[in-house]
This record gives structure tokens, sequence and C-alpha cells, in this order.
């Protein structure tokens, strides 16, 4: 890794953390410690060397378990989907019905980013790095593709086999989903109007809904 921020570097998978417990904590705190960087000083603060203070390690360590930016970063985002996905799972409860736990998820999705602001915010600037970086723009891919694959999950989850129909159907409604509510996040972070959000999660969810139903009703094989 190089310490200028906005240098395009080739993706380049990280090395293995190794077998030993103490590798393993010591690549999760080199993680913390960018996802710390970038939290509190946005793209211009992820250098090796302030990741590193952060973490605690030398730059040797850090350059061994990640040989690049980009393999840093795709760790970094790995963590963020884990961290949801365990709140996510302590908040929702098991419904059969898909409708229901639209809404479940949504207003879920909507507590987490109210109590996780930088963490938002740090999300929004490595989507754009990636899309501006020349050579790094899979990992914005790669970073809508994990949201989506995680919501669809949870829209079906509980509802037995998910065929192939639910799996399209709940890919589609999970990037309708986020549509909104990343615009959500950027007119309520930029305005603080909390009472415009609310209104704008509650149609939200009458509309993701009916985009559900829809999408249900022209998959189900006609009588005849």
């Amino acid at each position: 890794m190089d310490d200028d921020p906005t240098e395009p570097q080739a993706a380049a998978p990280s090395r293995p953390a190794g077998a030993t417990r103490k590798g393993a904590e010591t690549r999760a705190r080199i993680i913390k410690g960018a996802l710390e960087a970038l939290e509190n000083g946005g793209m211009e603060a992820l250098t090796t060397r302030k990741i590193a203070a952060s973490a605690g390690v030398q730059l040797a360590t850090l350059h061994y378990y990640f040989d690049s930016k980009e393999s840093l970063l795709l760790a970094v985002l790995e963590d963020l989907i884990e961290d949801m996905a365990a709140t996510y799972q302590a908040e929702i409860p098991s419904s059969p019905d898909p409708e229901e736990r639209i809404e479940t998820v949504i207003r879920s999705m909507w507590r987490y980013v109210q109590r996780t602001r930088n963490k938002q915010i740090a999300q929004t600037e490595l989507t754009l790095y990636a899309l501006r970086t020349q050579g790094a723009e899979w990992l914005a891919k790669r970073q809508y593709d994990a949201y989506i694959d995680f919501y669809a999950r949870l829209i079906f989850d509980g509802v037995g086999e998910i065929s192939e129909n639910h799996q399209r159907i709940g890919k589609a409604v999970a990037g309708f989903m986020l549509i909104g509510i990343d615009g959500l996040i950027l007119q309520n972070f930029a305005l603080h109007h909390n009472e415009d959000a609310e209104d704008g999660l509650d149609a939200l969810v009458v509309a993701t809904r009916d985009y559900l139903h829809r999408l249900l009703a022209q998959a189900a094989p006609t009588a005849g």
C-alpha cells in the first residue's frame, strides 16, 4: 500500500491471517484501525501510517496482512456487513410473511443508520472512492452486491426453501429498498429533518410492499 490515498492500486487478495489466534487478532485490529481512520477522517485519513497507528501495529505488519489498499477496504466492507448482520439477527423476529418482514427490516435498517452515523458516511465514501479510482470499480459493485444479497435473504428468511423466483424477487426488492434508504440517509444527515425522514420511511415501507406484491403476482402461474 502507499500513503497517497488517491493513487489507483491494483486489487490484490489479503494474506491469510494464519492459523494462530494472535494472527487473527492482529488482522482484526488492523481492520478496526482502518475503519476508525475512515470514520474519523474519510479517505484522506486512510494512509498506512495512520491505520498502523490506530491499530497499534508496525507498518511492516500491516503490509504483511494487506498488500493493497483495495484488499484492506474489502476486509473493512466485510466487517461492516458482519456488524449489520449481527444487529439485525438480534432485532428481527422470525416471520414467514415477507411483506411483514419488509417493514421490520426497513425499520431495523433505519435504527441502525441512526446509531451508526459515522459508519454510514464511511460507507458512502468507500463507494465514491471505488467509483473514482481506476481499477477499484469492482469494489463498489462488490459492496452493493453484498448489501443486496444480505437484504434479499432477510426478506424471505423463514419461508422455507427459497426458489429461484424468490431469489430473483428478493434481490429486486432489496435493491429497491436500498435506493430509498440511501436517499433518506443523505437527506436526513444533510437536513436533520427527523420527522420528514419518518414520513419517508413510512412511504418506503408501503412502496416496497407494493413492489413485492406486484413481483409475486407476476411470478405466480396463471390458471387456465
